[in-house]
């Protein structure tokens, strides 16, 4: 069954509504360099605040967050369907009926995915491991130990500094001569064994240290070298992905992720809403005439449940340009007052 939904599943058709000022465009341009859109409309607004109702009565959308979207389409015979999607898995499950299936080509690297999963969890704890080393715990330990006798010396120190002075202006009024310089020596000795003390402490100090420093700079080092080879893992999987991911264009093309966008793509683009929205409708003969995409369930990055979201990143607004190729008459791409 195709996962195509009458508009009045989401709201009243008894009402007129006005989609002459679309409240935003997915812009691109195609290999020759025309502009190509798909407007955000206020239908396709309302048709996804119904779509809000129904995912706010049904707990289990609201455990996590994620982008949702609704894809106004016609019909070969001029009827108007919706299609809806959710980005990535929803609570662990990528099919779910009613919804837009993936874009196919997840299967063929599944193995290489779960190795690699497998693989990053094992480099996340040893991670973890070299972050709570008992030698780090040690290292504060002894740093506050010595900072504890560094204060107390110098308090020590300074009430003896104090008394050193006192003695010095009452030697200097009451004697003169050798006896002045002998006991004036006197104190200049005291405050040398003292700042002689003071280095011992800190020498003490620093060899109780070095031998924590060297395990903890070993491991500093060891974790930029498994974050660079986890940084290097990714990339590798998600190339793989991307080349794995074939997607069909209006056109009746097909081309991976990879071959689209061959300078780098952001990590999960093919299960993003939007191009398994465009996807679906391209392998099933459906002209979309508006898109909307919006976040609902726990708010993370930033994104407010409720709120739409449009393509301004980078990365968005390059994203649907395959699928829009031919998708709308050149009379109705205008620039209207962009809200988003």
């Amino acid at each position: 069954m195709l996962p195509l939904h009458p508009i009045s599943d989401f709201i009243d058709t008894n009402y007129e509504i006005d989609n002459s000022n679309p409240t935003y465009l997915y812009e691109g341009y195609s290999a020759n360099g025309e502009l190509l859109q798909l407007p955000r409309t206020l239908e396709a607004e309302l048709i996804a605040g119904g779509l809000m109702q129904q995912l706010a009565n049904n707990e289990m959308y609201s455990r996590e967050g994620k982008m949702y979207g609704i894809l106004l389409v016609e019909l070969s015979n001029g009827e108007k369907r919706i299609l809806k999607a959710f980005s990535g898995l929803l609570n662990g499950s990528s099919i779910i009926e009613g919804w837009v299936p993936p874009i196919p080509g997840r299967e063929k690297v599944v193995l290489e995915e779960n190795r690699t999963l497998a693989e990053l969890e094992n480099i996340k704890q040893e991670i973890i491991r070299l972050k709570q080393l008992a030698e780090r715990k040690q290292y504060q330990a002894v740093t506050l130990k010595f900072e504890q006798r560094l204060q107390e010396m110098s308090k020590s120190h300074q009430l003896s500094k104090q008394q050193r002075d006192e003695k010095r202006q009452l030697f200097y009024n009451n004697l003169k001569g050798e006896k002045l310089n002998i006991e004036l020596e006197k104190l200049k000795e005291e405050s040398r064994q003292q700042g002689i003390e003071r280095k011992l402490l800190k020498r003490q100090r620093d060899e109780a240290l070095q031998p924590l420093q060297q395990v903890i700079n070993h491991a500093d080092k060891q974790i930029r070298k498994l974050k660079q080879q986890r940084k290097q893992i990714s990339r590798e999987l998600q190339s793989q992905m991307h080349a794995a991911y074939s997607l069909m264009n209006f056109l009746g093309n097909s081309s991976s992720l990879q071959q689209l966008m061959p300078k780098g793509l952001p990590t999960g683009t093919g299960d993003c809403c939007t191009p398994k929205l465009l996807h679906y409708a391209a392998n099933h003969n459906l002209k979309p005439l508006a898109i909307a995409e919006f976040w609902w369930g726990e708010s993370t990055q930033g994104k407010i449940p409720g709120e739409f979201y449009s393509a301004r990143h980078k990365h968005r607004r390059i994203r649907p340009v395959y699928y829009l190729e031919l998708i709308l008459p050149t009379k109705t791409r205008r620039s209207p007052r962009v809200i988003s």
